[in-house]
């Protein structure tokens, strides 16, 4: 599937699933699940919207980031997508503090 195809589809919450299944990538969509459960959201939605504000806001060096591991994958479309979702998923601050599980 390409890169495109995925990207129209965002809002359909089996696409999104096997999407981010396809990934391989357990710990982000571990991370993924949670934040869309932590907004309430669906995770398909909650997806989306991460997409579009790597879109928007996303620097150089994000975008270099994302044409290099594009070029470098076996799955390209897969990898840009990976690539966007861990760049614009907040960062848990607490999961690396003291007592935090």
């Amino acid at each position: 599937m390409t890169l495109g195809c995925i990207l129209t589809q965002l809002g359909d919450e089996t696409l999104v699933e096997q999407a981010l299944a396809g990934l391989d990538d357990i710990v982000l969509l571990t991370r993924l699940r949670a934040a869309a459960d932590a907004a309430q959201e669906p995770l398909s939605d909650f997806a989306a919207g991460l997409v579009g504000h790597f879109l928007q806001h996303a620097d150089a060096a994000a975008w270099l980031s994302l044409v290099t591991a594009a070029a470098r994958a076996s799955d390209p479309a897969a990898a840009a997508l990976n690539c966007m979702l861990s760049a614009a998923l907040p960062v848990d601050r607490h999961a690396h503090e003291p007592g935090a599980s």
